[in-house]
């Protein structure tokens, strides 16, 4: 028998391969047996976890036809752009006076395996990393709902057109860490204001 914690466990871990597929860029569609095969689960917990995926914008089931991962129009995904602008940069100054050695030890850290990943030609940990940079500067802070927010925008930029685009796009994966990089030694510096403006230059880059 299958207990409960089992089952959310199943449904969960369904929702994190089935986004993963969507950010590699494997392909625009899919269905509901093809994922059955592939993660070799159940109906239930994917079923739940394409209800969940698709409550959220990232697909549409679309009945006797299979499922559609969906795509950000231009201006979609520039606003989601602006919303990460005006949190990461706050949350960059809250933690002008919070950040300690072991953060930056911890920043160069991810630079290290996004280099490492980059050399190695594994676009999903780079991708991975990517987020994590991102992320750790805003946990400096610490505001949850900045958080979530973040996670939010960030998956949904990343849909199967901008996965493949990436893929095919070295000299940008490479510009990534290299921006990054130049984040992190102006926070080193306590140079608070060219951190933001170089965060702003880095996040504007992804518009369209």
């Amino acid at each position: 028998m299958i207990e409960k914690n089992d089952k959310v466990l199943l449904k969960d871990t369904a929702y994190d391969k089935i986004k993963e597929k969507m950010i590699r860029g494997d392909e625009e569609y899919t269905s509901e047996n093809t994922l059955v095969q592939e993660l070799s689960m159940s109906r239930t917990p994917i079923r739940e976890a394409l209800n969940r995926l698709q409550y959220e914008g990232f697909l549409k089931i679309l009945p006797n036809r299979g499922i559609v991962f969906t795509e950000l129009s231009a201006e979609e995904r520039n606003e989601l752009i602006d919303m990460r602008i005006a949190i990461e940069t706050y949350s960059l100054r809250q933690a002008a006076d919070r950040i300690t050695d072991n953060d930056i030890l911890e920043l160069t850290r991810i630079i290290g395996i996004q280099e490492e990943a980059y050399h190695a030609g594994d676009f999903a940990e780079l991708v991975e990393k990517d987020a994590l940079f991102h992320h750790y500067l805003l946990e400096i802070v610490g505001n949850s709902q900045f958080i979530k927010m973040y996670r939010h925008a960030r998956e949904r930029q990343f849909t199967v057109r901008a996965g493949k685009w990436l893929k095919h796009q070295p000299d940008v994966l490479q510009t990534f860490i290299e921006e990054h990089r130049t984040i992190l030694n102006a926070i080193i510096r306590k140079d608070f204001s060219a951190a933001v403006q170089h965060l702003v230059e880095h996040l504007e880059k992804g518009k369209l």
